[in-house]
């Protein structure tokens, strides 16, 4: 500053009273030009030398993400800003006050947008590299950071144009608590169901999720502070607010993945008018099923003799006797064990065939088990084939499954 004064003095003709405010006028400009010049070469080092410390170690990973969120550059600016700092005192001195109060608010402004320049390429890093993380997705968390940093900055930034202390500022915005809890009512429960979520790991990014309320049936696609995104399986896109997760019912199928098994639960409806006792030609005839030959002998021996014991003679009201329908459930179950598909060596995966309440459509008859596969394409192909070869069997059973009739069925009676 004084040398320029020196300068400025040294024009001949040029009123006295103008040589401190040219001079410094004259040496702000250069502190700005100076300022920009250190960014330059800063920010030059930074991108071309300082960044092969992160390759030396190998990170090549780090490096992408740091040199893409632009992470050198703002480095570069923040060592320029910090040197803004030391520099301000020899160009800017305190002979003109305007100018002085104007340079130490822009040089604030300067070290406050860089320092936030800097933390928000800091967090577009670690949102890059962990933010779709699908074990534990931050992105959510990164968000909530980047508002406390914009609010923070914004604040600051009050601070510097009133010339009070921030603790200043904030009990001045204390009365607006209200105001800002409603406009920031949706990032608010959307931050506290993320860490809820993530915490008690609900859900990760790639798991198949339902939620009926949203009309959400797909995989997860992004999972941020205030939605998740679902990609249904008809390749729509559905955005579900983060809290619903939380306050609304949902179904996560990652165990089923985990599980390595997907369940089988299907109805077949028994005409109740087949139903009826085993007769003595239909028990011949079955017992040559490989599957039922042992449980026939071992069910007519047991049957044999309890009617014996209560003196039980050719009445079917008295006594025990076997029926087409749990001679047919009972097929049915060994069916299924001896398909290598079906998964019944855990406990867990339970398999059954059982009887439901009869309905006006007949007796339900549910499968009930598991399949080694989570593939779509495959669990369906295995579950047709299950009930292909149950739906044709039946009548080896004397049994129908119920239909309604068809306008060719009733074309068929009325011709008769």
């Amino acid at each position: 500053m004084q040398t320029i004064l020196y300068y400025v003095q040294q024009i001949p003709n040029f009123p006295a009273k103008y040589h401190t405010l040219t001079a410094q006028l004259i040496s702000a400009i250069v502190f700005i030009a100076l300022l920009f010049l250190l960014a330059k070469v800063f920010t030059f080092v930074c991108n071309n030398y300082l960044s092969r410390l992160v390759k030396f170690f190998k990170a090549e990973k780090w490096f992408n993400a740091l040199t893409e969120k632009k992470f050198f550059t703002a480095l570069g600016i923040v060592i320029a800003a910090m040197a803004a700092i030391d520099f301000h005192p020899i160009f800017i001195s305190e002979n003109i006050d305007w100018i002085t109060l104007v340079m130490e608010k822009l040089t604030g402004m300067f070290v406050l947008f860089s320092l936030s320049y800097l933390g928000f390429t800091i967090l577009n890093t670690l949102d890059k590299l962990y933010g779709r993380n699908p074990k534990v997705p931050i992105k959510g968390v990164v968000q909530v950071c980047k508002i406390i940093l914009f609010l923070v900055t914004v604040l600051f930034f009050i601070s510097l144009l009133l010339g009070r202390k921030p603790l200043y500022i904030i009990t001045g915005l204390s009365a607006l608590a209200a105001v800002f809890s409603l406009i920031f009512k949706d990032p608010i429960l959307g931050f506290a169901a993320s860490i809820q979520l993530t915490m008690n790991n609900l859900i990760k990014i790639g798991d198949w999720i339902t939620v009926d309320s949203a009309g959400a049936d797909g995989n997860i696609l992004d999972i941020s502070l205030t939605s998740v995104r679902v990609q249904n399986f008809d390749m729509t896109i559905v955005s579900v607010p983060t809290y619903d997760l939380i306050s609304k019912p949902f179904k996560n199928w990652s165990g089923m993945y985990e599980a390595k098994a997907r369940r089988i639960q299907r109805s077949i409806l028994i005409d109740i008018d087949t139903v009826k006792f085993l007769d003595k030609e239909m028990l011949a005839r079955l017992k040559k099923i490989d599957l039922l030959k042992d449980y026939l002998a071992g069910k007519e021996k047991e049957i044999t003799e309890f009617n014996a014991q209560h003196n039980v003679h050719e009445s079917l009201l008295n006594g025990r006797h076997l029926t087409n329908l749990g001679t047919f459930r009972h097929y049915a179950e060994e069916y299924l064990k001896s398909r290598p598909y079906i998964t019944q060596k855990d406990p867990g995966f339970t398999l059954m065939v059982r009887q439901l309440p009869p309905n006006s459509q007949g007796i339900p008859l549910e499968v009930y088990c598991f399949v080694n596969t989570t593939v779509w394409t495959d669990y369906e192909g295995l579950q047709s084939d299950i009930f292909d070869h149950l739906l044709a069997v039946l009548p080896e059973f004397g049994l129908y499954a119920y239909q309604q009739p068809s306008g060719r069925m009733l074309a068929k009676f009325v011709n008769k």
